[in-house]
């Protein structure tokens, strides 16, 4: 293998409403493709760039995320917590 694969998540918890990025990174592959995963499913299946979007994050995405890179393999699962609106 290529070595580890991380996913970049917000290390404390977002507020609903906010867009969180999740990043899949991989030390010798640039511009790869990853499968996203929320609580074991598929959440978001070849997100390009290695990345993906939520765009109003709600207290339905709290969960384990983990990113899979075909062939150098996925990550540690994270934690997202979200709290409630921003005042």
């Amino acid at each position: 293998t290529g070595g580890a694969v991380i996913l970049q998540s917000p290390a404390l918890p977002v507020a609903e409403g906010d867009a969180v990025t999740l990043r899949c990174r991989q030390k010798t592959l640039q511009n790869l493709t990853a499968d996203f995963y929320k609580d074991g499913r598929v959440f978001i299946s070849g997100g390009s760039d290695g990345e993906t979007t939520i765009k109003h994050v709600s207290k339905s995405d709290e969960g384990f995320y983990k990113c899979l890179v075909s062939g150098a393999g996925e990550s540690a699962e994270s934690w997202l917590s979200v709290t409630g609106e921003r005042l």
